[in-house]
């Protein structure tokens, strides 16, 4: 008898969990429940690596399930970005700037100023990304403003750079403190006046910097281009001298996967040194 009861809800465990497992696996799913899925699916692949086979059968996975979901376009484009295949990288990225604009034009800008060099197009996402979020916006930890700023310098118009990039720099100060002003943003600024040669004001922006980042070889390389200007040699060489040091250390403008405007290099900085020595 016990053998019976035993076999007996043993059966039942096993109904049951076949009708679950029918449950679970039918082919027909409502739209509700595939946009419920789909973020449960494109979540498992944080356990792979970026742009690998399963991360991409997961996302296509997920696709399958939800495909106007604009984070999703996204996650596809952005394994390309790190990849260098441009055509599908704009693709995916305008399909996702499609479906959701306010979260991932700024994000597109970032891609066209920083790996793309592409000055107009990333001005004009960021355009974009503002008028839909009503307000100046940040994308990848990035002001829009700061980064029209860098644009216009890439563009050579040095003014409107120093206008877009003061408007960053004044507002993070009011709000929170000179500080917490990205030090980058002061760099380009002072290379904006560098270019105008308004070098006594370039000299002040500089200095301002390496109050917050006193090791930063590209401030000493750029002084002793001004000072070279001036025809201050000695002065030109001892700021050289001080590049040289910190950039040996690693304490220059850089960032991953892309060469920055105005990188600075070691044979720069030497180079420079040779020139002044040699003239």
């Amino acid at each position: 008898m016990v053998k019976s009861s035993i076999y007996f809800l043993s059966a039942l465990i096993i109904a049951f969990t076949s009708c679950e497992q029918r449950e679970w696996y039918k082919k027909e799913l409502s739209e509700e429940l595939k946009k419920q899925y789909s973020p449960q699916v494109r979540a498992g692949r944080v356990y792979s690596y970026q742009g690998s086979v399963p991360e991409q059968f997961q996302l296509k996975e997920a696709m399958m399930l939800d495909s106007t979901d604009a984070d999703l376009w996204r996650e596809f484009g952005t394994a390309r970005v790190k990849r260098g295949i441009l055509d599908e990288m704009y693709y995916y990225y305008n399909e996702a700037v499609k479906r959701k604009p306010e979260k991932w034009a700024g994000f597109r800008g970032y891609l066209y100023l920083y790996f793309y060099r592409d000055y107009e197009r990333a001005i004009a996402d960021f355009n974009l990304g503002d008028e839909a979020n009503g307000q100046v916006d940040y994308s990848q930890g990035q002001s829009h403003d700061y980064m029209r700023g860098i644009c216009y310098y890439g563009m050579k118009d040095y003014t409107t750079a120093i206008n877009f990039l003061d408007r960053y720099i004044n507002k993070v100060v009011e709000e929170e403190g000179e500080s917490w002003v990205d030090v980058y943003a002061i760099l380009y600024k002072g290379l904006s006046l560098l270019q105008l040669e308004r070098f006594d004001e370039a000299i002040i922006e500089f200095d301002r910097v390496l109050k917050y980042y006193p090791n930063l070889s590209d401030c000493f390389y750029h002084k002793a281009r001004i000072y070279i200007a001036r025809g201050q040699f000695d002065l030109a060489l001892k700021e050289l001298d001080i590049a040289e040091e910190y950039f040996k250390k690693g304490y220059f403008h850089q960032r991953p996967y892309v060469e920055v405007l105005e990188q600075i290099y070691l044979q720069d900085i030497v180079g420079l040194g040779r020139e002044i020595s040699t003239s």
